[in-house]
């Protein structure tokens, strides 16, 4: 134990060590959590596709799951929000780890298309109330002056678990093929996956609530919460961007293992350390992230990041080599997926407590619509041609970029410094 402290803290950036100190019970339980469950993500990322065309289904099955999936992810994060007060952030995640748990554990067996895309349903389900639950709860747990820390945490600690989780997609089934069969291995697999994500719920169930009241009447709070909402501009400004990200996301991201296998002659071994590899580069350069907010603020951060993995994006579909598209994906990865937990803390800054979980509802719920669409759509295209949709993701994530600074420039980090506050402020002025 000593010998793993005394390698963090080489690893660890000061500011970060010093931060992760002042993490509190409630936020270290809810990062044990999200990286169990990111480790099962991680597994699922590399084997499920592969496991669902291996066994005869097409790539419009692949989107359909994708879709079920947004769906009740957007049922969720519509109905979910004003409810945090009666049932409490912990009895929704232990319920979200057993719903994602219990899905992928349904799919694994289920003999048609039609049982796998229903189970969809229930995974989205426990993702939907997840993805809807942890901005609210990380801003809600963070300690003064720690917020970016602690979002940025939450980011590395996630893609840390997939790194595990993608190595172990890729290596479970090689080891399991010989002994069971390559069908049965990779349905072995999604079951340990399943299993890692159930084990989430011993962590989620550790964490004390933040509500200190709790109403005795659900629907009534649902609607007198609705009532009470004020944030109804933030919510619009942060729905553009969102969707077209979102929207761009499902045409490639579900599919990115049967493009490195069917296009460019990939194993599933190769598809795991891939996407591992991609894992680690995303969580090394979050680090950054509170630095880089501090120089060019939020929206700024967002803009510069997401806009510096468009060449990289496009040149994806225009290689056949395996190892130049592994290290596009690679900085394609890294420059777009850093800045999210800068961009989930934008989304917060400012809000009054009671609209937070409401506002994280319909951000989710946007991009669940949106990503719905996408993996619909992607679905189909993929089975006709794997190079199109990057060209469209691209002009869909240039576009957000570009929406992100024109309706979200002006918002500003609660952690900065008077002296930031100036600066802030000569810049508005020179705008």
């Amino acid at each position: 134990m000593s010998r793993a402290r005394r390698l963090i803290g080489r690893v660890l950036p000061a500011e970060y060590r010093s931060a992760a100190r002042d993490f509190t019970p409630n936020a270290r339980n809810y990062l044990a959590a999200a990286a169990l469950q990111s480790a099962g993500y991680g597994v699922i990322g590399t084997a499920f596709a592969i496991h669902l065309k291996d066994r005869g289904f097409s790539e419009a099955v692949v989107g359909d799951v994708e879709g079920a999936l947004a769906l009740a992810a957007a049922v969720i994060c519509l109905t979910l929000p004003p409810l945090v007060s009666v049932f409490g952030y912990r009895r929704l995640m232990v319920a979200s780890a057993f719903a994602l748990a219990l899905a992928r554990l349904g799919q694994a067996y289920a003999a048609a298309a039609a049982g796998i895309v229903g189970l969809g349903l229930v995974f989205g389900f426990g993702d939907g109330a997840m993805q809807l639950l942890s901005p609210a709860f990380l801003s809600e747990n963070s300690a003064p002056g720690r917020r970016t820390h602690l979002f940025s945490a939450d980011f590395i600690v996630r893609v840390a678990a997939m790194f595990t989780g993608s190595l172990a997609g890729g290596l479970v089934p090689v080891l399991l093929e010989p002994i069971v069969g390559e069908a049965e291995a990779f349905r072995l697999t999604i079951v340990f996956a399943a299993a890692v994500m159930a084990s989430s719920a011993i962590f989620a169930w550790r964490i004390e609530d933040v509500v200190a009241k709790r109403a005795p009447h659900p629907v009534r709070t649902w609607f007198d919460t609705l009532r009470g909402f004020s944030s109804w501009g933030r919510v619009c400004r942060l729905l553009v961007p969102e969707m077209l990200v979102s929207l761009g996301a499902g045409l490639i991201i579900p599919f990115v293992a049967l493009f490195l296998r069917e296009r460019l002659g990939a194993t599933v071994t190769h598809v795991g350390v891939i996407q591992a590899v991609s894992s680690v580069l995303m969580a090394v350069a979050a680090f950054s992230t509170p630095r880089l907010a501090r120089r060019f603020g939020l929206a700024g951060t967002v803009v510069i990041t997401q806009l510096a993995s468009l060449p990289f994006l496009v040149a994806i579909p225009l290689t056949t080599s395996l190892p130049v598209a592994a290290v596009l994906f690679w900085v394609r990865g890294m420059f777009m997926n850093m800045s999210w937990p800068v961009y989930n803390q934008l989304s917060m800054e400012g809000l009054p407590a009671a609209d937070k979980p409401l506002v994280a509802g319909w951000v989710r719920f946007g991009w669940s619509i949106a990503w719905l669409a996408g993996s619909a759509i992607g679905g189909r295209m993929m089975a006709t041609s794997y190079t199109t949709p990057y060209f469209l993701t691209a002009a869909l994530y240039g576009a957000g970029a570009i929406a992100t600074f024109l309706l979200l420039r002006h918002v500003r980090s609660e952690d900065e410094t008077p002296e930031q506050e100036r600066s802030a402020a000569a810049r508005r002025v020179l705008e």
